[in-house]
């Protein structure tokens, strides 16, 4: 906990999250823990997420982790119907909880909302990606997630 405030999640749109006074410094914090080596700086796409917003709640959902009403981190779950196996999978877009309010219970209140929402929609499943060594990667298999595959990078070259 942090003083007395207990974190909560809630769903989040777009708008407000970008608007939030502490959404850019947690987006930076978040690319330099979470950058993939390889792929360019990570620079969120407004556009982008307003599009998938505007698809409606069938694919995309956005939670917020608050102190009051002080933005300490976010997560996006994607749920689209996978042609390979004609049904919702979940897969977290993204997820994170800046470093100072992570003993708050955050990170596991956007983990356990993240999923009853895969529930609702009957994926099979939850998926995640984690960078190596991370801290996520080693608290995810301690709440009953197991590593599946390997995710494999190359690089390509554009003019």
């Amino acid at each position: 906990m942090h003083g007395a405030i207990a974190a909560t999640v809630r769903p989040i749109s777009v708008a407000e999250a970008f608007a939030s006074r502490e959404f850019s410094a947690l987006c930076r914090e978040y690319a330099a823990e979470c950058a993939i080596a390889g792929l360019p700086d990570p620079k969120e796409k407004l556009s982008a997420y307003l599009a998938l917003e505007a698809g409606g709640s069938d694919v995309f959902h956005a939670y917020g982790a608050f102190l009051g009403d002080m933005l300490i981190g976010f997560a996006v779950l994607l749920t689209p119907v996978l042609p390979h196996y004609g049904t919702a999978i979940a897969v977290a877009e993204s997820l994170f909880v800046g470093s100072a309010h992570r003993k708050t219970g955050a990170g596991m209140l956007l983990i356990r909302q993240a999923e009853k929402r895969a529930r609702e929609v009957r994926s099979p499943g939850m998926l995640f990606s984690a960078p190596s060594g991370g801290r996520l990667a080693v608290l995810l298999p301690r709440i009953g997630y197991r590593e599946t595959n390997r995710v494999f990078l190359k690089e390509f070259a554009h003019d």
